[in-house]
């Protein structure tokens, strides 16, 4: 009979427990307060490289006090299905910023949901093309936030090929970036594809340089 009862009383403890961490989120508040920090870390580890190091693109070190961002969202990390692209023309001229052209071969394309700022709760499925280049995988887009919050000739993403497990790709706006080219027009950059024009805001990542607040 006591052995029941304790039994019992173990059970309701651990459906208790379930329940708290369902309700309550306390396991994903944790992860994503780890995650937040992490992120802040790289972005002030980032600002000090674009401050020292002498393969910065910024010009004017003096007057540089750190890049602009979005406040870090876990919203606008998200996973992908990746659709391999099987058409002939797979091998395709990029256009650079200063006219020229470089070569990278379409990959695939990542679907995926995000959340649109003006129709609440609601999640809508885009796609973006994913180029492979020497370097690994890059997905080059621009939202609804360009050009006025953030850089109009468009942000990046990053991969390896190996990022890819099962046909799936975590997506991570909050790491988005701005080619060299948005600080020194010195530089070179790719523009990205018409498929890659986002019809949402993407209020993740990286801001234009120069807004700084």
């Amino acid at each position: 009979m006591l052995k029941n009862k304790f039994l019992q009383l173990l059970i309701a403890i651990v459906i208790i427990g379930v329940i708290g961490y369902t309700f309550f989120g306390e396991e994903t508040t944790v992860s994503d307060a780890d995650y937040v920090a992490q992120l802040e870390k790289d972005r002030k580890e980032k600002d000090k490289f674009y401050q020292d190091s002498d393969t910065s693109p910024i010009g004017d070190k003096a007057a540089f006090k750190g890049l602009n961002y979005f406040a870090p969202n876990p919203a606008y990390k998200v996973v992908a299905t990746i659709i391999p692209y099987h058409a002939q023309d797979k091998q395709v001229a990029v256009p650079m910023t200063d006219g020229s052209t470089t070569t990278y071969e379409k990959y695939g394309f990542a679907e995926f949901t995000l959340p649109d700022a003006s129709k609440a709760a609601e999640l809508n499925v885009y796609r973006l093309l994913i180029y492979k280049h020497e370097k690994g995988l890059s997905i080059l887009f621009r939202d609804a936030t360009a050009p006025q919050e953030t850089y109009g000739g468009g942000r990046y993403l990053d991969f390896k090929t190996d990022d890819i497990t099962d046909g799936k790709l975590t997506l991570d706006f909050n790491v988005a970036y701005n080619p060299y080219c948005a600080y020194n027009p010195t530089y070179a950059c790719p523009i990205p594809p018409k498929e890659n024009n986002l019809p949402v805001r993407v209020e993740a990542g990286e801001k234009i340089y120069e807004k700084h607040e």
